[in-house]
Parts: C-alpha cells; sequence; structure tokens
C-alpha cells in the first residue's frame, strides 16, 4: 500500500472517527434534552431525506474521485477541472429537484407513506440542506481523486461540529420554550441545513486554493478540453449504478420507517408509544456508526487508488490492497462488536440514562461486523468497475429486511427489527465478498483474515466477561448512578482493547505494516518491539 494512500486513509480515518464520535455523543444530551418520543420523529423522517440526498447526489462524489484519479494518472490536469464543471453542473440541477420534492411532497409524505404527521416540519426542513450538501460532496470527490483527503476530513469535521452545535442548541431552547414535540424535532433537523453550508465553505476554500495554485504553475493549460455534455453522460452513466448501490443503508433506514412503526402500532402500541419504540430502537445506531467508521474511510481512499492501478493493469498492486482492506476491517470491527453486545446495559445507561432497549442494543452490534465488511467489498467492486453488482445485492438485502421486520417483530418487537437487520447485512456481506473473490480471483486466507481475528476476539470477550460479571457483582451496576456506568464501561472498554491488541499481535495477525496504518502506529510498533511481543517486519509489499 502506497505511503499516499495510507496518509489519506489515517486522514480520513481520524476525522471521521472524530465526526462519528460527536454524531454519536451528540445523541446523548439531545435525548436527555428531548426526550425517546421527539428522538422518534427525528429518526422517521431523516431515511427520506438521505434517500433523496443520495439520489440528487447520483453516486457522483465516488465517480468524481475516480474520473479524476484517471485522468491525474496521464498527467491531465485540465481534465480533472473539466469533471469537477460537470458534476458540479449535474448536482446543482439534481439538488434542486430533490429539494422539490421534498419540500413540496412533504404533506403527502408525512400523511399518507409515514401515516406520521408530526414529520411534515421536519421534512421540509430537511429538504432545504438537499440544495447544499451534493455540491460540498462533489468537491470532496474531486480532491479524493487527488488523494488529497485533508479538505473531506476539514469539512467533515466543520460540519459535524456545526450540525451537533445547532441540534443541541435549538433543542434545548425549544424544550425550555414548552414548544410542541413536532416543533422540536423540526428544530434539531435544521443542523443538516447549518452543517451542511459550513462544510461547503470549507471545500469551497480548498478549492480556490487550489485554483490559484494551478494557475501559478500553469497545470490548467494542459491537456484537451472535453466536451461539457458528453462528459457529464459519462459521469452519470457510471454514477447513477454507484448511487443505487450506496442506498443500502438509507434504504434499510426507509424499510424501516415504513414497516416498524406499523407493525408495533399492529401490536397495540399507540402513536405516541410508537415513536417512543423507534427513538430506543434508534439507540443503537450510534455505536454502529462509530464501528463502521474505518470501513467507510478506507472505501473512499481505496476506489480511486484501485481505479489507478486497474488502468495500468496492476492486478498485484489490487489483489494486495483488497487483502489488507479485509483484514483491516475485520481486525477493527469483530472485536468492536463483541464489546458492544457485552457491554450493551452499561454504555445503554452512559448514553441515555436508563436500560431501555438494552437487549436490542446487543443484538443490533453484530450488524456492524456483516455492514462493515459488505460497505468495503462494495467499494472495492466500483474501483474495479463492477457498478450494478452491489445494487443487486443491496435489493436482496433490502428484501430479507423486510421479511425478518414481519417474521421477527411480531416476536420480539424491537429486537426483532435488530434481529432482521444482522440478518440483511449478512447477505449483503456474503454476497459483495464472493463476487470480489470471482472479480479479481484474489486469494483469502482464512487462518489470517478471519480465523486469527475471531480468536483474538474470543479471548478478550472471554476476558472482558469475566470482568463485567466481577465489576457488575462488586458494585451493582444494575442500581448504581449513571457515573458509575460510565466509568465501568469506559474502563472495561480500556482493558479489552489492551487484551486485543497483545493478542493480535503474539498471534501474529498484524504485523508492522497494517500496525503502520493505526493512528500513532509509529509509537504503538516501538512500544510492542520493546516490550519485545513482535519484530518489525522486513518484507517488502507492493505498493
Amino acid at each position: 500500500m502506497s505511503n499516499k494512500l495510507v496518509k489519506g486513509t489515517v486522514i480520513l480515518s481520524v476525522a471521521t472517527l472524530f465526526t462519528k464520535i460527536i454524531g454519536s455523543l451528540f445523541w446523548a444530551p439531545f435525548q436527555n434534552i428531548a426526550g425517546d418520543e421527539t428522538v422518534g420523529l427525528y429518526r422517521i423522517s431523516f431515511p427520506f431525506y438521505t434517500i433523496l440526498l443520495m439520489i440528487a447526489s447520483a453516486g457522483i462524489p465516488i465517480t468524481v474521485s475516480k474520473f479524476v484519479a484517471e485522468r491525474l494518472s496521464n498527467d491531465d490536469h485540465a481534465g480533472a477541472r473539466r469533471v469537477l464543471k460537470a458534476a458540479s453542473l449535474i448536482l446543482s440541477i439534481s439538488g434542486l429537484i430533490a429539494f422539490s420534492l421534498l419540500f413540496f411532497g412533504s404533506e403527502f409524505i408525512a400523511n399518507v407513506m409515514l401515516n406520521n404527521p408530526d414529520t411534515e416540519s421536519s421534512l421540509k426542513v430537511l429538504a432545504c440542506a438537499i440544495v447544499f450538501v451534493p455540491i460540498m460532496a462533489v468537491y470532496r470527490g474531486y480532491f479524493q481523486g487527488h488523494q488529497q483527503m485533508m479538505p473531506t476530513g476539514v469539512s467533515q469535521v466543520v460540519e459535524q461540529v456545526v450540525r451537533v452545535g445547532t441540534v443541541i442548541g435549538l433543542t434545548y431552547w425549544m424544550v425550555q420554550a414548552n414548544l410542541p414535540q413536532e416543533t422540536v424535532a423540526a428544530g434539531a433537523t435544521s443542523g443538516a441545513l447549518t452543517g451542511a453550508i459550513a462544510g461547503l465553505v470549507v471545500v469551497m476554500w480548498y478549492n480556490s486554493r487550489d485554483l490559484k495554485a494551478a494557475r501559478r504553475s500553469g497545470l490548467n493549460a494542459t491537456g484537451a478540453h472535453e466536451p461539457l455534455f458528453p462528459l457529464a453522460k459519462k459521469i452519470l452513466r457510471y454514477a447513477i449504478p454507484i448511487s443505487l448501490a450506496s442506498l443500502v443503508l438509507p434504504l434499510i433506514g426507509l424499510i424501516d420507517s415504513f414497516t416498524v412503526p406499523r407493525l408495533l402500532m399492529a401490536e397495540g402500541n399507540t402513536a405516541s408509544m410508537t415513536n417512543t419504540l423507534f427513538g430506543i430502537y434508534s439507540r443503537g445506531e450510534p455505536f454502529v456508526n462509530v464501528i463502521s467508521t474505518f470501513s467507510s474511510s478506507l472505501t473512499l481512499a481505496l476506489i480511486p487508488a484501485i481505479s489507478a492501478h486497474v488502468a495500468k493493469q496492476e492486478m498485484a498492486a489490487v489483489e494486495h490492497k483488497t487483502q489488507q482492506a479485509w483484514l483491516m476491517t475485520t481486525i477493527i470491527s469483530l472485536p468492536s462488536c463483541v464489546m458492544l453486545a457485552i457491554l450493551a446495559r452499561p454504555l445503554n445507561v452512559m448514553m441515555y440514562q436508563d436500560d431501555a432497549g438494552t437487549v436490542t442494543l446487543s443484538v443490533l452490534a453484530f450488524s456492524a461486523i456483516f455492514s462493515t465488511l459488505a460497505v468495503t467489498s462494495s467499494g472495492i467492486l466500483q474501483g474495479l468497475g463492477h457498478n450494478k453488482v452491489p445494487v443487486r445485492h443491496l435489493l436482496i438485502g433490502a428484501v430479507c429486511k423486510v421479511i425478518g421486520n414481519f417474521v421477527f417483530i411480531p416476536i420480539m418487537g424491537i429486537a426483532g427489527s435488530a434481529l432482521a437487520m444482522v440478518l440483511a447485512y449478512l447477505v449483503v456481506c456474503a454476497l459483495n465478498m464472493w463476487m470480489v473473490i470471482r472479480v479479481t480471483g484474489v486469494k483469502l486466507s482464512l487462518t489470517r483474515q478471519f480465523i486469527k481475528p475471531g480468536f483474538s476476539t474470543l479471548i478478550m470477550g472471554i476476558a472482558l466477561t469475566g470482568a463485567y460479571l466481577f465489576i457488575n457483582d462488586t458494585m451493582d451496576l444494575e442500581h448504581a448512578s449513571r457515573l458509575t456506568n460510565t466509568l465501568a464501561a469506559l474502563s472495561l472498554c480500556v482493558v479489552a482493547g489492551v487484551i486485543y491488541m497483545i493478542a493480535l499481535i503474539v498471534s501474529k495477525t498484524i504485523t508492522e505494516q497494517e500496525l503502520r496504518m493505526f493512528p500513532m502506529g509509529t509509537r504503538l510498533i516501538r512500544l510492542f518491539t520493546k516490550l519485545k511481543l513482535m519484530r518489525p517486519s522486513k518484507t517488502d509489499i507492493p505498493a
């Protein structure tokens, strides 16, 4: 793996991890201030916004990174800027169309499709954000095509900080003013708008700086000018299948917005209780999002890098990146899922004050390992040019989610929806990985890729379970304060992480090459070398 890809992955990993942590932690004050019912309204509204946002973006940010990387590999800097111009034109038009559909169709969506009139105001606010987010995303794709991840990382952080600040500030003010819950939920959704504007300002500043540098060096003078509209058609032809593939998360969320509340009401719950239960069901999503952080940032860096290697027919490098991407995804997501499942109760109390939905959280935790591998494998397929394949697998997974909801929710309640989520992602993950192996012929080492990480996770899980039971018996966590549960959960996470890392090193699951991809990886290598837990690798790995 090239140094530039490693550096880009680390930058995006750190930035995305930071934003995911903020995005996860903000649910605690939001839920504490507004309550589960308002959170439920907020959650029910969001999938429609996300679906339309994905359609409006049409997979163009990822496509831009690929097209830009291909042109830069031929030193065609003018062509790279031309791609940016064509994509910006497409997204300006599609963003306005998506805004109109959501804003003017909010009444129909709320009353007929969602059967929840209280979501109308939230949908109108979210519609405004769609105007700005696609343009911001296309500039991120442009810089990712240069394998410059700093603009994406900085804009993500700024966007998230502004968004969360808006949500918490407006929610607190509205609750203090005793405004209706649907108004509070709409105020909270306005964070998507303010965050998008802030993120757009950041990437536009980077673009201005890039233009000035290009003029000074004369790079924009090189290369022939591609006709704009034929280029736009090429972008759309490549982007639309990617857009459909990227709908996996929002589509499943939309399925939940349609089916879960209706199935809960069919079991005899009132509308208010249904919103509350949906809010409780959503408690696990922030935890799962944090776990999926690495694969998301890795995929963003992988697609342009793999596209460049494919263009040069460097298939050995493609195979190596595929193996390493799967390994890094597994060794991070697998222990995180197990840790979340074991510590579900104290983590639930830490975030949301009570332990409602703990069983649901424990079940949902295992969806993260399959969703992260599915996302990483989908990114690899997109980098190889097989854009339609993940779409087919997505539709199969969505069907599995619908069937699972109807089968398990009447039996298990909201925990049944969590189980259906796990099974849906398992199917998508298995199909995506199978197709990557079939297309690339990559040799999958079950021992190194799965058995060794699984064994290390088993050691960590046994140790963590024993430590948790001991602390629970000693401190009676079920009747302890929120602060006590927080300290216990965080302390156990640290201990489990140390045990797992030592198990990985001793079992030689990861080497110096992989360890360098972690934040402060060089320091960790020096530490483990001094402790005689590892020996620096001298094997040359293809870039």
